[in-house]
């Protein structure tokens, strides 16, 4: 195997254990308002904690990645992140618990953004959406991990020992990444960041944000994640709980299957901009769907939980095209930049999901009863604000041009 396909293999790795880390409260959750004594929007919070981190985490995570290289990015955010692990499984209250995600969150800042560097310079620009999406989809192997399989871990043994174990699990990917990644081709010149000035990498920063392509690829991500995973993470398996009646095997039995269709999505979505030739439509198809699942929840009452889980899935497997949104800015960034650029870019991934989770989480604890549990209207009524914020993020998108993979090879 050649050094860049294990490179990407270790890559996508390590990117299973983010995936897991931020998605594991769905399952979770009601054991945790059951035994800590919170609310729905204490589990707002406290999930949204790891989003707001990952997103702050960006800035000093892209000045890393082009300073000091993919590498040792890597490998020290998740020395991170296993403290935080091993925080997360002795907490013993909101706070504990909610600085342990903090922590959690900073920990995973470069396992999305490190990998997508290293495959710009050991891969073709035609071929970034297809690892990327390789990446995103093995990674979503993490999100199944955090769904029935952690419902039955959590079950006989506990939550707290799920985190021991995914903390030694972490440990074992740096030692990986130790002895595998490699930041750039042998014979190539070191990344153009790593000639620059402290302040000038600082002011590239500025460079990115004045791209004109900047706004409307930020106002898309910002959404188009933050809907899917605010569902699939946070409220997917309280909805299954509290209207459906489902416990945590049962739940954990839906949302495999909502997690498996996210990683389907991402394989399948990859190496569709180079066979349509376009990235934007695909990025619209795949939101219009979203949306169109979203609609049908939040209109017709009383749904069968095998059509809500059908639903599910189908709007987890249409979350791939978001693999489109860092394709289509990976085109638009220059090589000096491309650090900057991705992580600048997924402040918006992260930021989005922790505005959708706080902002659901304060919303649907104004409409739960004190005392009580969230009933079929509070969920439709949380559901269409997502699809409302989806919706307008998608039309503000499609005003800005198309980047096609056939351009980036000719050019």
């Amino acid at each position: 195997m050649s050094t860049a396909y294990r490179i990407l293999v270790c890559c996508c790795l390590s990117y299973v254990i983010s995936q897991f880390y931020r998605s594991a409260n769905a399952v979770i959750g009601p054991d945790l308002m059951r035994e800590l004594h919170l609310t729905p929007d204490d589990l707002g919070i406290l999930t949204g904690a790891f989003f707001v981190t990952f997103a702050i985490s960006q800035i000093p995570v892209g000045i890393a990645l082009d300073r000091w290289g993919p590498r040792n990015t890597m490998l020290v955010t998740m020395a991170i992140a296993f403290v935080g692990a091993l925080w997360f499984a002795a907490g013993d209250g909101l706070l504990e618990l909610t600085m342990a995600r903090v922590v959690l969150g900073f920990g995973c800042g470069a396992l999305l953004t490190g990998p997508m560097v290293l495959f710009g310079r050991w891969f073709p620009p035609d071929r970034f959406a297809t690892y990327s999406g390789i990446l995103i989809a093995f990674g979503s192997l993490g999100v199944i991990a955090s769904t029935a399989p952690l419902a039955w871990f959590s079950q006989t043994y506990g939550w707290r020992a799920a985190f021991h174990v995914t903390g030694g699990f972490t440990v074992l990917l740096m030692l990986l990444a130790w002895f595998t990644l490699r930041d750039n081709p042998e014979g190539t010149a070191p990344a153009a960041g790593k000639r620059e000035s402290l302040a000038d990498t600082i002011r590239g920063i500025g460079d990115v944000i004045r791209n004109r392509n900047f706004p409307y690829l930020f106002v898309i991500i910002f959404n188009a994640y933050a809907t899917f995973i605010t569902l699939l993470g946070l409220w997917s398996g309280p909805y299954l709980y509290d209207v459906h009646g489902l416990d945590t095997s049962a739940r954990g039995n839906v949302l495999i299957f909502m997690a498996a269709g996210s990683a389907l999505g991402y394989f399948a979505w990859g190496p569709l901009d180079r066979i349509f030739n376009t990235r934007k439509w695909l990025i619209a198809v795949g939101a219009g769907t979203q949306l169109a699942c979203f609609s049908a929840i939040i209109l017709i009452p009383g749904l069968p939980v095998w059509l809500v889980g059908g639903l599910f899935t189908l709007m987890a497997t249409m979350n791939g095209s978001s693999v489109m949104i860092f394709a289509h800015a990976r085109s638009v960034f220059p090589p000096a930049l491309a650090g900057r650029g991705i992580t600048t870019l997924n402040i918006g991934t992260m930021g989005g999901a922790a505005f959708q989770q706080i902002l659901t989480g304060y919303l649907m604890g104004w409409l739960t009863p004190a005392g009580g549990h969230p009933d079929e209207t509070a969920y439709r009524i949380v559901f269409g604000v997502q699809a409302a914020l989806l919706a307008a993020a998608l039309a503000y998108y499609l005003r800005v041009p198309d980047a096609k993979p056939n351009d980036a090879v000719q050019s």
